[in-house]
Parts: structure tokens; C-alpha cells; sequence
């Protein structure tokens, strides 16, 4: 019996370690699980290094013993690590393209300026209050590695949902040094100014651009009216600045031949009309320019980095004697900037080009540039010959027969895809082109919309044409290499038949040429392209 009693209370203390033993390996799993949540979601933007990153957006918002941090990730896998705060911080991953946890504020910290939201759930979140952080980043995607500048901006918000339908405006999105990716608006243009002691003689026709206006004067005046409201008088060499009763027009007075260009896409148009010498300070640096003439210039030394448009060198702009800077719209998250060039005497012009809803109306902007520049012939011709590709064009298909579908996607490291609107500029070049967009995306106030690859599967898995856009880093340069991003793509019918095409990534660098593209556009969906052409190449 003594036996049994000892047997029994054996078996009872093992029970009793077991359940105990259990209990705590639960209690540690909750513990660890109680350590680290999701906090919030973030709307992030990019800025800085030659345009060509980008992160994804919305990202997740964690929180680990009261630490938050946002969980980035990067468009190429070539980033080994980056610095916050002057502290080093290496991937999180070891596959894909890289990825970091950023660290945020405490919760304790931002209390002060955080705001709340309500969820569905009933429960108030509160969020860290939105904020901009200068990083660096280090990636060897180039000969040698290389630490570049970047801010990004959070915007934050409870759920994914709220973070994808509050994503940026056109204007809030506009990428660093300005690419062909903007969303169009509409414009109201002033009517012409009336200018003491000078007569009004005529406004100049524009053709397809909406965002500007030119109206001329006698002996050489003139005023460009832009559609967010701003007037520029343009004084010619050695003229007066007449009295008027129009305080807000800004004053540029000629020759304008010592300009800080920050609003890169605008360097196209200098390129077009031979003034990339009244350039002298650009806001990308030599690695991130795809316009020769714009490297060439910055071999020579004739064209410098003066700082991207949110962190200019002042010194150096006021010791260069600038005498113009040209922004894109992104200078509207950044007003001081603004503010301190205008008090330094500098005027500020802001091109909004990218806003143009008809494709052919960007490039009709070499214009307003070659009034600045004392180029205007020029900047007809250069305008003629785009307008001459479009109108070259041959759509004689035969009767009845249905337009070639084009489908413009890329694919993140989610493997989620991301693809042009229905509403997008791009989307109207390949209908002039003579194709038709075929896309999943129906948010036609955003240019581009990122989707499930099922979603792009049921709407483009026909699609006549691929095109990859190439407007991010570590873009395919065979079809092996694109479909080894989702083997899906090997069912898509333009895979079967050969019919892939890639961007090449000067195309956001010459919105100037948007006619030339679109003779591109046309030649490949008429199937009269050959595998290289000035701005796409085949797949193969």
C-alpha cells in the first residue's frame, strides 16, 4: 500500500510540474505577445536620392514595451543598413527587398501632440501625431556603396483601410525632383492683368496645356499666369518694372540665366530648347540625372549640387548669385523653404506640369521656359515636333477589329502589384497610342493603385501587352527574371506570346518628349516595334 501511496503521489507531483510547466509556457507566450503589437498603420512618403526609390505605403506602426516603431520597406533589396538619429540600423530580413524597423516616438513621448480616432471596434486609438525624419540610407546597388539622404513623412491612422483612403493628394505625392506620376486637376486661369503705363496686346493660344497662360505686353513684357493662382511679371533685359496695381505678381526680370532647378522634371525642357546653361545648381545630384546633357554639364562643372528643394544651400545659392528657383509642387511641404529663398531676394517659380491632364499639355510647358530663357522659337519648334509624332500616327485598323489591351504593372515585395488607374495620364498616351488600359484599378483620382495579384490576374491575364513600369529600382531586365517575382505571370497570355515590355527609367525625365512616347506606345501595340526602342525594351 506504501508502494501504491508513493506511485500515486509521483504521478500527481509530475502532473502538477506538466500543467504547471504549461501554464507558464502560456503565460510567456502571452507575455511576448502582450510585448509587441500593432499599433497603428502609416500613409508614408519618400523624398530624396534620385527619385527612383520608394517605400511601401501604408506600412505597419508597431509597438514593443512601449517603443514604436514603423516597419519600412524598401523597393530594392540593395539597402544593408540605415541611420536614424545618428544610430546605425541594420535589415530585419535577409531575403526580399530590405527591410527596417524605424523608430518613432514613445507613446509617452508624442502623448503631447498625438491625436485619437474611433474605430468600429468602439475603442479610441491614439495615434502619434504626423511627423517628417531625415534618414540616410546605404545601398550598393551602384559600383560602390553609397549613403544617400531621404525624409519620410508619416501620416497615421487606426486602420489600413482609413491610411489607403487618406493616401496623398496629387500635390501632396508629387515625387522628389518631379516624375511623369502625377494625377491631373483642373485649372482656373486669371485674366489678363492690367499694368500702369504699359498696353495689353495680346494672350497666346495654347493648344492642349490648361495649367498657364502668357499674356504679352508692349516692348517686351509679358505675365504667366499659372493655375494655382500665382502671376509671374516677366521683365525683359534692362526694362523698368512698371507700376501696377497687382501686389502679388512676382517679378522676374531678365536674363534669368543663373537658376537653382529643383523641379528636375523641368530640366527636360531646358534640355529641348539647348538652355541647360542657365542652369548652374540643380537639386539631384550627378547619379540621378538620366539627361546627358544635365551629367555632362555637372562633369564639367558648370551645373552643381545646390541641395534638394527641402534642404537647400542657402551659402551656395546666394554666393552663385542665383537669380530664379524653380520648384516642383513638393515645395509645398516645405513653405519655409520657400519663405527664406524669398527673403534672401530669390524669386520662386513653381511648376505645375505634372498636372496636366491631356499628355501632350506637359510637353506644351517647354513654353512657358522658353519665355524665361529668351527661347521661344525654340520651344515652338520642340513643341511642333511632339504634337508631329501624335499626329503621324496611323490608327487604320480594320473595321470592327478591337483595340490591343496594355497592361502597365509593377510588383512589390508583398507580392502585391501595383498598376496604373483608369483615370492616369498614362492611360490616356495608350489610347492616342491606339491600345486600350486594361486594369483592375478604378480609382480614377490616383495615378496608380496597388492591388492583389489575384485582382490584376482576372483583369489583365488577357491582356495583349505587359508593360513593367520602371519607375522603381531593381526593375527585370528578362522575362525569367520578372516572372521569378510571381510565377503566376507565366500564365498571363503577353508572357506565352513574347509580347513583355519594360520602361526604360529616363522616361520620367522627359515629359518634354511625351509625343515621342507615345510614338513608342504606338509602335508597340501596332506590333511594329523592334526590341529596343528609345523608351521601352522587349522582354525576352
Amino acid at each position: 500500500m506504501q508502494k501504491l501511496r508513493a506511485v500515486l503521489t509521483g504521478l500527481l507531483l509530475c502532473i502538477w510540474i506538466l500543467t504547471a510547466a504549461g501554464c507558464a509556457g502560456q503565460k510567456t507566450e502571452q507575455s511576448a505577445a502582450a510585448e509587441e503589437s500593432q499599433l497603428c498603420w502609416a500613409a508614408v512618403t519618400l523624398e530624396g536620392g534620385s527619385g527612383k526609390a520608394s517605400v511601401e505605403s501604408p506600412c505597419p506602426v508597431m509597438e514593443r514595451s512601449g517603443e514604436m516603431f514603423a516597419v519600412i520597406t524598401w523597393s530594392s533589396s540593395h539597402y544593408d543598413y540605415m541611420v536614424v538619429n545618428g544610430e546605425k540600423i541594420l535589415p530585419v530580413n535577409t531575403e526580399g527587398n530590405s527591410r527596417f524597423e524605424i523608430p518613432l516616438e514613445s507613446e509617452a513621448e508624442s502623448s503631447g501632440s498625438s491625436h485619437s480616432a474611433s474605430s468600429d471596434t468602439g475603442r479610441t486609438a491614439f495615434l502619434p501625431a504626423d511627423c517628417e525624419m531625415h534618414v540616410q540610407a546605404d545601398t550598393t546597388a551602384m559600383s560602390t556603396p553609397h549613403l544617400v539622404d531621404y525624409t519620410l513623412s508619416f501620416r497615421f491612422f487606426e486602420t489600413k483601410q482609413e491610411t489607403e483612403n487618406a493616401e496623398m493628394t496629387p500635390e501632396e505625392s508629387e515625387s522628389t525632383g518631379g516624375t511623369m506620376e502625377e494625377t491631373s486637376s483642373t485649372y482656373s486661369v486669371k485674366e489678363a492683368p492690367q499694368l500702369t503705363g504699359l498696353q495689353y496686346l495680346s494672350q497666346d493660344g495654347n493648344e492642349y496645356a490648361q495649367g498657364f497662360a502668357i499674356y504679352r505686353y508692349e516692348n517686351g513684357y509679358a505675365v504667366l499666369a499659372a493655375g494655382d493662382g500665382r502671376s509671374y511679371l516677366i521683365v525683359p533685359e534692362g526694362g523698368q518694372v512698371p507700376d501696377t496695381p497687382d501686389d502679388n505678381l512676382i517679378i522676374l526680370q531678365k536674363p534669368l540665366d543663373r537658376i537653382y532647378l529643383a523641379a528636375s522634371a523641368v530640366m527636360c525642357q531646358f534640355d529641348e530648347i539647348g538652355a541647360v546653361d542657365s542652369v548652374i545648381l540643380s537639386g539631384l545630384e550627378k547619379d540621378g540625372w538620366y539627361i546627358e546633357a544635365a551629367r555632362e554639364a555637372m562633369d564639367q562643372g558648370t551645373l552643381k549640387y545646390g541641395g534638394k528643394y527641402s534642404a537647400p544651400d542657402y551659402e551656395m545659392i546666394v554666393a552663385s548669385g542665383v537669380n530664379l528657383a524653380i520648384e516642383s509642387t513638393m515645395i509645398h511641404h516645405t513653405p519655409k523653404v520657400q519663405e527664406k529663398l524669398e527673403k534672401l531676394g530669390i524669386s520662386v517659380l513653381i511648376d505645375r506640369s505634372s498636372y496636366e491632364s491631356e499628355p501632350l499639355g506637359r510637353a506644351e510647358w517647354v513654353k512657358v521656359y522658353g519665355l524665361l530663357t529668351g527661347r521661344e522659337e525654340e520651344a515652338a519648334q520642340a513643341f511642333e515636333e511632339q504634337k508631329r509624332y501624335v499626329e503621324e500616327l496611323s490608327h487604320e485598323e480594320e473595321q470592327g477589329s478591337e483595340p490591343k489591351t496594355v497592361a502597365i504593372f509593377s510588383i512589390n515585395s508583398t507580392r502585391q502589384v501595383v498598376t496604373k488607374s483608369a483615370g492616369d495620364y498614362f492611360g490616356k498616351m495608350v489610347e492616342i497610342a491606339g491600345g486600350q488600359l486594361s486594369t483592375p484599378a478604378a480609382d480614377t483620382g490616383r495615378a496608380t493603385q496597388t492591388v492583389s495579384m489575384e485582382s490584376f490576374y482576372a483583369a489583365a491575364e488577357q491582356a495583349d501587352i505587359l508593360i513593367y513600369n520602371a519607375s522603381i529600382e531593381d526593375a527585370p531586365q528578362s522575362l525569367q527574371e520578372m516572372c521569378a517575382k510571381d510565377n503566376i505571370l507565366t500564365q498571363f497570355r503577353a508572357v506565352k506570346e513574347g509580347n513583355v515590355w519594360c520602361m526604360r527609367s529616363s522616361l520620367y525625365q522627359n515629359a518634354s518628349r511625351t509625343g515621342a512616347i507615345i510614338r513608342d506606345l504606338h509602335a508597340i501595340v501596332t506590333g511594329e516595334a523592334d526590341d529596343e526602342t528609345e523608351f521601352f525594351f522587349r522582354l525576352r
